[in-house]
């Protein structure tokens, strides 16, 4: 029974060799960070500890490359006063353009002194009580304690191409860095060489000096200190044996009463730290105490983010390794709104507009009721009423909030009941200039009561009730009409509606509904749902995309012709007017007037930009800027923000213009008093309403019945209540008229025809009644919502009665009315689909829709451009990562997603582009940067499935959670949301509730008005400083302006034509201009590109696919990946919906289509119909391979599986095999009695097995054989012998090491191909392995292509030798790896010795595989070295033997007398074996009862190539 469990100990044995191994490999491809510490302690990257006492200023390490190099770290060491300790005295970065100074004091970046948080270009400088961080976006992070510590990590990337202190980073231990040319550098000599010579500056060289002989005395205690208890954690992840030689060192180095062992073991718990350890306190209040601030708490290990009381979950979402220093208690937070130290979270204060209010404190803001708790507002909505704006003769803006700007001609309905005719509002816009892009609010019509009364408000102030002018103030049953200043008409009626009409410098309307109205109304105003996503419903229930296309459904008389978008910018056209523009509006913008009192209330962006629209395409450019002025005076008002005396020095004229005896007034409320309300008291004065300005009487005054003068000097002409000077010029319809003597002359500008086509019929005003003209006839189909309001009599064809115009110049009935969307006409009964398949159908000239709920997208794209979920636009240039959505929202702590976007300057004049994008979800984050993908594991949360693809020019992820993300590459994001996320998450996205009015919601859960506050309040970080404003690049570099607008003005032109009507294009210019006047230093063209791009994607989204790239405009050239002589690739603007991958092959289909992306897309031929987007070429179905989630496995693979007993294979038809793996050894372990194993059964099933376990004598020779016999349930038994052999050590004898991957060359096209090499790792390495770069998962022997791949040359792959071999006839890229022996002389020592124990194994690296018996006995497996775990099955046969070469215990097992004797600790240590046994015997030996232990003195032995025999029974 012994022999069979002597072999599963040795079988346990190579299993554990074999993880060892592993566990080197992760370790090796983790190890990206150099230090050094203490008493001048250095390690390398690859991994070599050394000391190098040099107080010189030296390279710690750079970037070597010859033709380009990214950074350089320089520091410089010094001795303390006393010359005992030494210390990091500066530290000197370079970093691409910047250059960062750092002492013990000061950050010094370019030569400017800075104060930390210091944000710039990509780059982070922080301080905290332990350290002073560096991070930078070209792939390198610093730490520095600001004493001895010094600790800096590089990407991958920059594997083989550094140089300094920390040596050159190939992965390989002991080899460049102190071995040259067969020549060994001592560490003095290796250190020198890095020092960085200054003029002017002598510097002595440390000399070699003679090093203690023993510090062997300190072992004990450095061995007891770092193998405690407090760093468990540590002992498999760092090698301990490396910081116990540094701290005998320090040790002995140190002068009585110093604990100068502390800098290392504070090294040690750093590293441990890094490598994903979490080492316990390990100081106390004798051992290298710390002390922390306030109520803080010194932890070996914690995350560095620190959960505050302005962002309470930060540290769930940390990427960064932990680390040691000052933390908050558990349960508590820093408070860093009041600087109070660590608190419960339930004490956390809440900040608003810089004031701070304490828990449980009331306010209200706006519409809200809100109470602070735990830091952050808890809002409950208020009933509040909502007001619709038409400001500027053109400018909309919408009760839900919806803005946009419409040039009408005619009666349109601004706002009505939906199910009744009780009242409705109807505003006049008409021409008031020389072109028709200039128009004016002319009159404003409230017809209530059943349209029983009609009021009329005339620009000129005059009001008429039912075309009689009536003198204010005036009440009715229904509603009261009054003037509380000369620039305001104040109306209020009993159905809830409220009108304030502004007449001074022009007419504008600001109409105020109650909450009791919500859903009750249509037109230009909107239907007041809250949502500002469908306020463009047109009358036939359509919502259609732009603000004409939406506006003409809204006429009020189907005489009127439609107008169309006006998208040009009217200031480029008069240079003086721009200038005035920009002088007088800019002081909205500025903090030093008096609108910047109300900054905080209402952003003055949008009015910034409507008062310079309105003041360049004004004729009285004056009038117009004042009127946008005093639009956003007003809207302060509303807010209670009273912008005193901002008149002084602007629009001053009417100020001083006031009649005789009135005074000028900023917070008018009530209406006037007049001599009429002394007599008759004014029982019905409205009051309460906004402030409003203007000239009113003083105190104890009062205004005459006839009220301010006009003084008439001249003959003005009067038509439809418009006083016109002498030479004015009106556009009305089809006519231009001139105001002369006193009277209107007119022409025609186009003459009405005479004839008219049947059935419509000529109607002339001229031989009409008076009678006939006043009836009102519904004659449009258009206006059948709308209902017809007649003002006058226009001559022309009209339907006659019975019959509607259809709007193509033909008359139907009723019933064959057709419908409207995107201006196109669809005939009654056909159907259109829209976004997620949901349909709309033409009814009696109305839509039917459906309403199923859909994904919603929010976009990210230039610098800084953002289109929330609910579809408000805004800029916001931030400088550090902020929160673009995320679920962790509201109470919700424990969210399972967050996305990340990281901001940095894109040119001089502070604006940002978003170039890198983190996605977390569950345990995994994808960092996308650098138009790649790059996939960490977390060290919490669940796994979360997802795949991601190539789609044209983006890279698509897609999670099955519901989440897309839609990445350009370069600076372009779409987030897609499954419609489950609506109203749960949060971020820069807007909350997803459809309600654009609430998407400025901050972090605290506050709705805000600026974009600035609202953007601060989602950075990742509470370090990261705030932005104080949005730099308009354009002003900054005004000679970039003309540039940008020419290049951006395609999308206004007739290129864009088909989308105008579909996707506005007004914010897309806007974005395109401020873009490419941004981007100033290098990329000019990329962010034009991006920009047009942004918008023809959103065009292809409408469905309208538009061809806008040329060779000479942002070409995108496909023709690159087609092999010679072949066309397979194609650019497609709008995607590729027809073709069929590998991966929908397999199943995998998206939850949403993303085939609307423009790019590259194959054609495949028909006898390679299939795409494999892995491969990226056109292959047949049985090439496909089988997917799981996100990995391909190719035909014939290996697919793994949970299932232990089982092993799946990949079929030619990409369906997953899998079958039981009989006999498989799957579990060993033992209890020091009995041996237990586990084995795989003939159906999948787990059969157990136990046996006494029996040991045997090892004597001390140079072999060590276990012999064992396996009992099987058959009646045959199993003899084998399983044999180690090890050589003697000797200093001839390698080690050897595996380098980590290389690939220094990338495929060149043409004559070239890829080459990779391996000089500067070794000159004759053993072994190498080869692999695609691309893709790991694939083996070079799976692409197909003709490749050298050998130990004499590396790797070697021709273009011209791949002719018929591949789709592009071109190499890939690849990757080598090799397998290098040195002489033990130059290998570092990590085993200390230890007492021996039978049965044990210390991991070596293998030169060669590693042969175990396998299920059947005649034949044996070799494994790769790079195999992650070694199994063996046996099942029962006769009894052959095998005989397999594995590495033994380290320690020696002898039975003579019990003595003990220790050496010095050599390279390695010496292994003893016992002699093969020749035959399958069994070795039985007596126990010794006094077992003796000794300690040899360590050596290495390597492990030779594998060999198996057999031999009869």
């Amino acid at each position: 029974m012994g022999l069979p469990l002597a072999r599963l100990v040795a079988v346990c044995l190579v299993l554990a060799l074999a993880k060892g191994l592993e566990l080197q490999k992760e370790a090796r491809s983790r190890n990206h960070v150099c230090s050094t510490w203490g008493d001048f302690h250095y390690k390398t990257f690859d991994g070599d500890v050394f000391r190098f006492p040099g107080l010189c200023d030296y390279n710690f390490a750079s970037d070597c490359r010859d033709s380009y190099k990214e950074f350089a770290v320089h520091l410089k060491r010094g001795l303390d006063k006393a010359g005992g300790h030494s210390s990091i005295e500066s530290v000197l970065i370079t970093i691409k353009d910047d250059t960062i100074y750092l002492t013990h004091k000061l950050a010094v970046v370019n030569g400017a002194m800075v104060s930390t948080p210091h944000y710039s270009s990509g780059l982070l400088i922080e301080k905290n009580d332990a350290y002073t961080k560096v991070y930078s976006r070209a792939g390198l992070s610093l730490m520095w304690n600001r004493e001895d510590a010094l600790m800096v990590e590089l990407d991958g990337r920059f594997q083989n191409h550094t140089c300094g202190l920390c040596g050159d980073f190939n992965g390989m231990q002991a080899n460049n860095e102190f071995l040259s040319d067969g020549i060994r550098f001592s560490a003095i000599e290796f250190g020198n060489m890095q020092k960085i010579n200054k003029p002017e500056v002598v510097c002595e060289d440390p000399e070699e000096v003679q090093e203690p002989e023993s510090c062997s005395e300190h072992r004990a205690e450095c061995e007891r200190l770092l193998t405690s208890t407090a760093f468990e954690d540590c002992q498999a992840r760092v090698p301990v044996e490396l910081y116990v030689l540094a701290c005998m060192h320090d040790r002995c180095q140190c002068p009585q009463g110093g604990a100068c062992e502390c800098s290392t073991l504070a090294e040690f718990s750093r590293q441990c730290s890094h490598a994903g350890g979490r080492p316990e306190n390990w100081r106390t209040a004798s051992l290298c105490p710390k002390k922390c601030p306030g109520n803080m708490v010194y932890l070996e290990s914690g995350s560095p983010w620190l959960d505050t009381c302005s962002h309470l979950e930060v540290s769930s979402l940390c990427e960064e390794h932990y680390m040691d220093g000052c933390f908050c208690p558990e349960g508590t937070v820093y408070d860093d709104i009041t600087g109070s130290g660590c608190i419960p979270v339930s004490q956390c204060h809440c900040k608003l507009h810089g004031h701070l209010y304490m828990p449980g404190q009331e306010i209200t803001n706006d519409c809200e009721q809100c109470v602070c708790n735990a830091g952050r507002w808890m809002c409950k909505d208020l009933p509040c009423p909502e007001t619709c704006a038409l400001e500027g003769g053109s400018h909309i803006t919408t009760f839900d909030g919806k803005k946009f700007t419409f040039h009408g001609d005619c009666y349109y309905v601004l706002t009505k009941t939906k199910y009744n005719d009780s009242y409705a509002l109807l505003g006049e816009l008409a021409s008031c200039g020389s072109t028709d892009k200039q128009t004016c609010l002319k009159t404003v019509v409230l017809l209530t009561d059943n349209k029983k009364n009609v009021v009329a408000f005339k620009s000129g102030g005059s009001v008429l009730l039912n075309e009689m002018e009536v003198s204010l103030p005036h009440v009715a049953a229904s509603f009261s009409i009054f003037k509380p200043s000369s620039y305001h008409i104040v109306v209020n009626t009993m159905f809830g509606l409220r009108l304030q009409i502004q007449l001074v410098p022009v007419m504008q309307l600001f109409v105020t509904l109650d909450q009791s109205a919500q859903g009750q109304v249509q037109g230009l105003c909107g239907n007041f749902n809250g949502l500002e996503s469908d306020d463009f419903m047109t009358s036939g229930g359509m919502v259609e995309a732009t603000g004409a296309g939406f506006a003409n459904t809204w006429k009020a008389q189907s005489s009127c012709h439609d107008k169309l978008d006006w998208l040009d910018d009217p200031c480029p056209l008069n240079i003086e007017s721009a200038n005035y523009a920009e002088h007088w509006c800019s002081l909205l913008k500025r903090s030093e007037t008096p609108f910047a009192r109300c900054h905080l209330a209402v952003d003055p962006t949008e009015y910034y930009k409507r008062c310079k629209y309105d003041t360049c395409n004004c004729q009285n450019n004056e009038d117009c800027m004042c009127a946008a002025l005093s639009s956003y005076a007003r809207a302060c008002a509303a807010k209670g923000v009273m912008l005193w005396g901002w008149r002084e020095s602007v629009c001053n004229k009417d100020v001083h213009a006031c009649p005789s005896s009135q005074i000028f007034m900023y917070n008018l409320t009530t209406c006037q008093q007049t001599c009429r309300s002394i007599s008759e008291g004014d029982t019905h004065c409205l009051k309460g309403f906004a402030p409003v300005e203007g000239c009113g009487c003083p105190d104890h005054t009062f205004m005459d019945e006839k009220g301010r003068c006009v003084p008439l000097s001249k003959c003005s002409c009067y038509h439809h209540g418009l006083y016109l000077e002498a030479g004015d010029v009106i556009l009305r319809q089809e006519e231009r008229c001139i105001c002369r003597n006193g009277r209107l002359q007119c022409t025609q500008v186009k003459l009405i025809g005479h004839t008219c086509l049947s059935p419509q019929i000529l109607v002339d005003c001229n031989n009409l009644t008076a009678l006939a003209i006043r009836e009102p006839r519904p004659t449009s189909c258009q206006t059948l919502v709308a209902r017809y309001y007649h003002t006058e009599c226009i001559s022309g064809c009209v339907c006659p009665d019975g019959l509607l115009d259809n709007g193509r110049g033909g008359c139907v009935v009723e019933d064959e009315c057709p419908c409207i969307h995107n201006k196109q006409f669809y005939d009654s009964g056909k159907s259109i689909k829209l976004d997620c398949n949901n349909t709309c159908t033409c009814q009696k000239g109305r839509w039917e829709c459906t309403r199923y709920a859909c994904h919603s997208t929010c976009s990210i794209y230039g610098s800084g451009h953002y289109i929330t979920f609910d579809g408000k636009h805004y800029d916001f240039d931030g400088h550090c990562s902020y929160v673009a959505v995320q679920d962790y929202c509201g109470q919700n702590s424990t969210g399972s997603f967050s996305i990340i976007t990281e901001n940095v300057p894109c040119g001089t004049t502070g604006v940002t582009c978003s170039k890198a994008i983190k996605i977390f979800i569950g345990g995994t984050e994808l960092k996308l940067v650098d138009k790649h993908r790059v996939v960490k594991q977390l060290e919490e949360g669940h796994h979360v499935p997802f795949i991601t693809r190539e789609v044209g020019l983006y890279l698509v992820v897609e999670v099955s959670s519901g989440i897309i993300v839609i990445w350009d590459k370069k600076t372009t994001i779409f987030i897609k949301l499954d419609p489950s996320y609506k109203g749960n998450v949060c971020g820069l996205c807007g909350n997803f509730d459809d309600q654009t009015k609430n998407d400025f919601t901050t972090r605290d859960h506050m709705v805000v008005a600026s974009e600035l506050d609202f953007g601060n309040s989602w950075k990742e970080a509470s370090t990261c400083p705030d932005v104080s404003h949005n730099p308009d690049p354009c002003s900054l570099n005004p000679h970039r302006r003309s540039w940008a607008e020419k290049q951006c003005s395609i999308i206004k032109s007739d290129v864009f034509l088909a989308c105008h009507g579909k996707v506005d294009p007004t914010v897309f210019y806007d974005a395109c201009v401020h873009d490419s006047c941004s981007c100033d230093t290098g990329g000019d063209c990329e962010c034009f590109c991006s920009a047009v791009a942004s918008y023809a994607q959103e065009c292809t989204k409408a469905e309208a696919c538009v061809f806008w790239r040329t060779p000479d405009l942002c070409p995108v050239f496909c023709d690159y990946y087609n092999p010679p002589d072949e066309c397979e690739w194609h650019y497609e603007p709008c995607g590729n919906r027809s073709f069929e991958t590998c991966r929908t092959l397999n199943g995998i289909h998206s939850n949403i289509s993303v085939s609307y992306l423009e790019g590259c897309y194959p054609r495949c031929p028909e006898d390679r119909p299939i795409y494999d987007e892995d491969l990226k070429k056109c292959v047949s179905g049985d090439k496909c391979g089988c997917y799981i989630e996100d990995t391909r496995y190719p035909p014939g693979g290996s697919v793994p599986t949970d299932e232990i007993c089982m092993s799946c294979t990949c079929t030619n038809t990409s369906e997953i095999i899998c079958r039981p793996d009989e006999g498989k050894i799957i579990n060993q372990t033992q209890d020091g009695i009995f041996c237990y194993w586990e084995t795989c059964g003939s159906n999948g099933t787990v059969e157990k097995h136990f046996e006494i376990c029996v040991s045997s004598t090892l004597s001390p020779t140079s072999m060590t054989s276990f012999t064992t016999t396996s009992t099987p349930i058959s009646t045959t038994p199993i003899s084998t012998t399983i044999t180690t052999t090890s050589a003697t050590a000797t200093t001839t004898v390698p080690c050897c090491f595996w380098s980590d991957w290389i690939n220094n060359n990338h495929p060149t096209s043409g004559n070239g191909g890829d080459r990779e090499n391996f000089e500067h790792v070794c000159s004759a390495p053993e072994n190498i392995e080869c692999r695609a770069a691309t893709d790991p998962k694939l083996d070079w022997t799976e692409l197909g292509q003709k490749v050298q791949c050998n130990v004499s040359e590396g790797l070697i792959c021709n273009n011209e030798d791949q002719y018929g071999t591949g789709q592009f006839e071109l190499c890939y890229d690849y990757e080598i790896r090799v397998n290098c022996c040195f002489p033990m002389e130059y290998c570092l020592s990590t085993v200390s010795p230890t007492t021996s124990t039978p049965i044990s194994s210390t991991p070596q690296p293998t030169s060669s595989p590693t042969t175990l018996p396998t299920t059947s006995p005649l034949t044996s497996s070799a494994t790769s070295p790079t195999t992650s775990h070694i199994t063996s099955t046996v099942s029962p046969t006769t009894s052959p033997t095998t005989s397999t070469t594995s590495p033994t215990t380290s320690p020696t097992t002898s039975t003579t007398s019990p003595t003990t004797s220790t050496t010095s600790p050599t390279p390695s240590p010496t292994t003893s074996t016992t002699s093969p046994t020749p035959s399958p015997t069994t070795s039985t030996t007596s126990p010794t009862p006094s077992p003796t232990t000794s300690t040899t003195s360590p050596t290495t032995s390597p492990i030779t190539s594998p060999t198996t025999s057999t031999t009869s029974p």
